[in-house]
């Protein structure tokens, strides 16, 4: 089972996203998108220590060539920001999400989309057709919907 882990406050300049415990580098897209229907796309698109743009699954595939470095906060600042975690195996089975220490329940659908603002309109879009791929148009966009008790639905932004 794969941890990945994104600490924010919503912009992207305060933002780290680790995987396994490691800080990630040379990021230029972040797509996460899971909901209670079955969809589960957890995908990356970094530049490689190879210097070549690679486009991964997050959970399924091996991240290769993927570039790390020492966390971008102290232990004080990153108590000021928002933490996601996503402990999966690549199933939504085995697929748990943890905001800020604490397991979520009820969790209907989780989107996260963070994008450089250096990147071209293609990137990670380009794998989805033209109707999903405009449920990702923002440089910076997470929220979360959550079943409450009476069965209706509400919707938060996670950074």
């Amino acid at each position: 089972m794969a941890t990945f882990a994104i600490e924010s406050n919503g912009r992207i300049e305060k933002t780290a996203v680790y995987f396994n415990g490691e800080q990630l580098a040379g990021l230029k897209e972040i797509l996460v998108h899971i909901d209670e229907d079955g969809t589960f796309d957890a995908i990356v698109q970094y530049l490689g220590t190879d210097e070549k743009m690679h486009i991964k699954n997050i959970f399924q595939d091996n991240l290769t060539n993927v570039k790390v470095q020492e966390p971008s906060f102290t232990e004080e600042e990153a108590k000021t920001l928002t933490q996601l975690v996503i402990e999966s195996d690549g199933t939504l089975e085995e697929t748990y999400l943890i905001l800020n220490g604490e397991e979520l329940d009820g969790v209907v659908n989780v989107l996260v989309h963070i994008k450089s603002n250096k990147m071209k309109e293609s990137g990670i879009k380009a794998m989805f057709g033209a109707e999903k791929a405009a449920v990702f148009n923002a440089d910076f966009k997470s929220e979360i919907t959550f079943r409450n008790e009476d069965d209706s639905l509400d919707t938060d932004r996670i950074f």
